[in-house]
């Protein structure tokens, strides 16, 4: 996996919802794969980083996605 020099907010925003997809089971390494390029944060398998960044953004639907699936 190569790593970006110049992040926008734009691939910071989909390598977080891609993380997300991959920790609740809604997409698969396969499933990004098919959509060519595509963008991970280093640290895609930390729940807390993830959920830190949504809780950032004030996305607390998705932070609450987030905490029941940790249940």
């Amino acid at each position: 996996m190569e790593k970006l020099e110049i992040l926008t907010p734009e691939i910071v925003d989909q390598s977080y919802k891609n993380a997300l997809g991959l920790l609740l089971g809604n997409l698969s390494f396969e499933d990004l794969e098919e959509k060519g390029e595509f963008y991970l944060p280093s640290d895609y398998d930390d729940v807390q980083v993830i959920l830190e960044y949504f809780e950032d953004i004030e996305d607390y639907e998705t932070c609450i996605l987030i905490r029941d699936k940790q249940l």
